[in-house]
């Protein structure tokens, strides 16, 4: 790895190497899980930057972490700040469907950087923050749908972005690094995307100094937002994928007339760029990109992305690629240091269509669809409603599929609906509104 603070957008700037920078030697037979108890559940590390790991009588046995031994890691004057130690598998790993990774850690501070870095034919990774002093907690990382046969090994890098002393702010405990299925029996994610429904995963995947996480809504308690804090060691394309590595569940249907996105931002700053970017999976080369600017702090936006007007430098629109990616960048072009660690919110991510504008997205007011979770075989109902009004419903990728005139209490079939989610909308008192719902196997 090159000198200075470096993150790799990992699932749109996955890399090819023919060497490999350190030198491994002594490899055993090497599997998930790690829990430092026995000899066969113990993996051989191999050192880097100064960094020395090895296995120890547990420091804090508590509640939070009862295990008897764990790792120890030392980051000792001399290194750089990418120190760690590297665990060579025997094999590939297959992340396409489990890709998930959670490990115990015990830091010296809260707010230090854990990086877990995929290497094999390319490299991969992405970065937790700790949350507490002096006590175990649970972290994780989430590189399901990755690439199968790329990757088979991890570097473990803790306190990733600060030169070490070997002194105790620099020594790190870490335990029971298990693989494990991140998304459970949620859906993936699709278009639109409100936070607010049990059943989808909202996963995202953050990077080059970017923190992200589902989070109450800073001015109503009662609505699920996602937070994203820039670091202060962010780059200046730190930015968050609103999904796992495997995007989103079906492509974005981009076309002639139809190239809008919009997204609810809260922002503490007024005038910064805020991107958004569209991108193939797995292929960096079919991207576009568009950006605008808040005009609030400290409140709600909407803002409203044209992809047919792409940031100039940068890609023009393809109808043609499937693009399943889709990130957006806080304070685009500038490094987190100018500003500080700074906390923003995004909700309410909608293709072709400006919820400030035209569409309620809060039920109750113009009729309340049900139920949310069906399976298709059963009707969905609106209450509310006193006068006939054509209900639509469109896909998850914004195409429409069906029309239909409704009115309080009409059964609404949802017959040869393939499970996934859906939006409906109809308009009542003036208003275009909206309600998600999703079809069950």
């Amino acid at each position: 790895m090159p000198g200075g603070f470096s993150y790799i957008h990992y699932h749109m700037r996955i890399f090819l190497f023919v060497f490999c920078i350190y030198s491994v030697q002594g490899l055993t037979q090497t599997a998930f899980p790690f829990d430092f108890e026995t000899s066969e559940t113990t993996p051989v590390f191999n050192d880097f930057e100064q960094a020395t790991t090895t296995v120890v009588p547990n420091p804090n046995v508590n509640d939070n972490n009862p295990s008897a031994t764990v790792a120890k890691m030392v980051r000792n004057t001399g290194g750089q700040i990418w120190a760690g130690s590297l665990v060579q598998f025997d094999g590939y790993f297959d992340f396409t469907e489990i890709g998930a990774i959670k490990m115990s850690v015990h830091a010296p501070v809260s707010g230090s950087v854990i990086k877990l870095k995929l290497e094999g034919l390319a490299v991969s990774e992405l970065d937790a923050i700790t949350t507490v002093a002096n006590d175990w907690e649970v972290l994780e990382w989430d590189f399901t749908g990755v690439p199968a046969g790329t990757f088979n090994a991890i570097a473990f890098m803790l306190d990733f972005g600060l030169y070490g002393d070997g002194s105790a702010l620099s020594t790190f405990y870490f335990d029971n690094v298990e693989l494990f299925d991140g998304a459970g029996n949620l859906i993936q994610v699709d278009l639109p995307i409100t936070h607010e429904d049990e059943g989808v995963h909202y996963q995202t995947t953050s990077f080059a100094g970017n923190f992200s996480g589902l989070a109450v809504d800073p001015v109503d308690d009662s609505n699920a937002v996602m937070k994203v804090m820039k670091h202060w060691l962010a780059l200046d394309y730190s930015g968050t994928t609103m999904s796992t590595p495997a995007g989103l569940a079906t492509p974005i249907s981009f076309e002639p007339g139809f190239t809008t996105m919009s997204v609810d931002v809260y922002s503490p700053t007024p005038g910064i760029a805020v991107r958004l970017k569209a991108e193939e999976y797995l292929d960096m080369s079919h991207s576009v990109e568009s950006q605008v600017v808040t005009t609030t702090s400290y409140e709600w936006e909407t803002l409203t992305f044209d992809f047919s007007q792409p940031v100039p430098g940068t890609q023009s629109l393809n109808p043609n690629f499937d693009y399943t990616i889709l990130s957006i960048f806080f304070d685009f072009g500038n490094p987190g240091y100018l500003s500080g660690s700074t906390t923003y919110y995004y909700d309410n991510v909608i293709f072709n269509g400006n919820p400030a504008s035209n569409t309620e997205l809060t039920s109750g007011r113009g009729g309340k669809l049900y139920p949310t979770f069906l399976s298709a075989s059963e009707p969905l109902f609106i209450d509310g409603l006193s006068d006939w009004t054509a209900l639509k419903i469109f896909n998850a990728g914004g195409s429409l599929i069906r029309t239909q005139w409704v009115l309080g209490g009409t059964a609404i079939s949802s017959a040869g609906l393939q499970p996934g989610m859906y939006l409906a909308q109809w308009e009542s008192k003036g208003l275009l509104h909206s309600e998600r719902f999703i079809i069950t196997q």
